[in-house]
């Protein structure tokens, strides 16, 4: 590696005097800067929904949380874009000026700000989205597609190093990861673990099959979604002890809260903390290396996230919201956690196949 001198300002060059060299190195401030960003991207989508549930937007684009959730991808954007212009000014190619995993965050940024146009002219041809319209709408899922281009960025630049286990080097990992899944959560929020499952308390219904289906998706749903986050962490990285507690607490904290009803249903939350810590133990008692532990691991998370959900329903339909413990006779009671596991298992085998004959 050589260098020139240019202006004072040391260019850094490949060998032969090629021009600049490839990439800037892994800078681990950005990726804090960026994961942070990423969380408060997500704070701002959240509290967008709550105010959507909590009847305190009107029919207009301008509103204060969207300029949360706008200002927050902008202020990830700059950081980019002036990391980027800083790096050109080094010597490095305007094309390759941003450390490895970020192109894409800085080509997100953009596509969002482009997004953000088109989510207004949208509104104003087509009206303003009610309920469920909100997290199908076109649009909105094309921001959402964007969104995660931006807060992906370390999970890339990470990609390529190995975690000593510590919370000193997992931390912008895990945050990121919280970020992003909240993401998807958020978006299945028309399969939601909350005040909606009041539906499945007090006296059972007749017919009750529609009833059924909506409480069994959300448990599948959900859990696996959560599932699949940890699945991909866990392939990747040695994550320190309250890594998943802290992934599910916050997303269970989330998705509470810019829904909540009454505010007992935060008994949700405990729930998630002690799934959270079963399988925190779990995995740092034996880990995911064997793969039988993979695949009971797989089942028991969403398992015993469904089933404890079950539970803090049954609580709250006794003591909150005052309709009577959950209906269910024993075979939802137990079949669908078993169904949920089922699925997780599923999920552990397009992570580790089965080994061949050769293998």
């Amino acid at each position: 590696m050589t260098s020139t001198q240019r202006a004072g300002q040391l260019i850094p060059q490949a060998a032969g005097g090629r021009g600049a060299i490839k990439s800037p190195a892994h800078d681990l401030r950005l990726d804090w800067i960026m994961a942070l960003s990423s969380c408060a991207i997500v704070f701002g989508l959240y509290i967008d929904g709550w105010a959507h549930n909590h009847g305190r937007v009107d029919d207009s684009f301008f509103t204060p949380w969207h300029a949360l959730l706008y200002g927050s991808v902008g202020i990830a954007g700059l950081v980019l874009v002036l990391t980027h212009f800083r790096n050109v000014s080094r010597g490095y190619r305007w094309t390759s000026a941003l450390p490895a995993g970020y192109a894409l965050s800085l080509i997100g940024f953009f596509a969002f700000g482009a997004g953000g146009a088109v989510d207004m002219l949208w509104h104003e041809t087509f009206g303003f989205e009610e309920g469920i319209e909100a997290l199908i709408s076109p649009s909105h899922l094309f921001l959402a597609l964007t969104g995660l281009l931006i807060m992906t960025g370390p999970i890339r630049s990470f990609w390529g190093r190995e975690s000593d286990g510590s919370w000193v080097g997992a931390a912008p990992i895990v945050l990121c990861f919280t970020a992003v899944t909240s993401v998807f959560t958020f978006f299945n929020a028309y399969a939601p673990i909350g005040g909606d499952l009041i539906v499945l308390t007090g006296a059972r219904p007749e017919p009750h099959n529609l009833y059924d289906v909506a409480g069994i998706v959300p448990f599948v749903i959900q859990s696996n979604i959560l599932l699949g986050a940890l699945l991909f962490m866990t392939r990747r990285w040695q994550l320190p002890f309250g890594a998943i507690t802290l992934l599910l607490v916050l997303n269970s904290l989330l998705m509470t809260w810019y829904r909540v009803g009454e505010a007992g249903e935060f008994i949700y939350v405990l729930s998630a903390g002690a799934v959270g810590l079963l399988c925190d133990s779990l995995y740092q008692r034996y880990g995911l290396a064997d793969t039988n532990r993979l695949r009971f691991f797989a089942f028991i998370m969403p398992f015993a996230y469904s089933l404890g959900v079950m539970l803090m329903t049954h609580i709250l339909g006794t003591s909150v919201w005052g309709s009577g413990g959950l209906w269910w006779l024993i075979h939802m009671w137990l079949g669908v956690p078993v169904l949920a596991g089922a699925f997780g298992y599923g999920l552990s085998l397009l992570t580790r196949p089965p080994a061949t004959t050769n293998d």
